[in-house]
């Protein structure tokens, strides 16, 4: 009976060995997948910064190219208003 019982208590213990073994397999299986998963993230990331990066630049162009066309704008329509009143007063007083 102790030889039956100890047989089988080395039959758990082996079990519980082969059980651990797998468990810590199947951990090492997933920690490989989180880190892939970490890496895809990083290139999302990276990528995301990249994107709007770009967007920042293309942001900062468009002001700067509005601002010197409302100057622009402003500029030419100051001084072609009144150019062209006193041309307009000039052709309607000589007829």
């Amino acid at each position: 009976m102790a030889e039956e019982l100890s047989k089988r208590i080395d039959d758990v213990h082996k079990r519980l060995d082969d059980l651990r073994r797998h468990i810590g397999q199947r951990f090492g299986q997933v920690d490989g997948r989180f880190g892939q998963v970490d890496g895809r993230f990083e290139q999302v990331d990276r990528r995301f910064e990249q994107v709007f990066g770009e967007l920042r630049e293309i942001r900062v162009d468009m002001r700067s190219h509005f601002r010197w066309s409302v100057t622009t704008m402003v500029a030419l329509f100051g001084v072609a208003v009144p150019v062209w009143m006193w041309v307009l007063g000039l052709v309607l007083k000589f007829r």
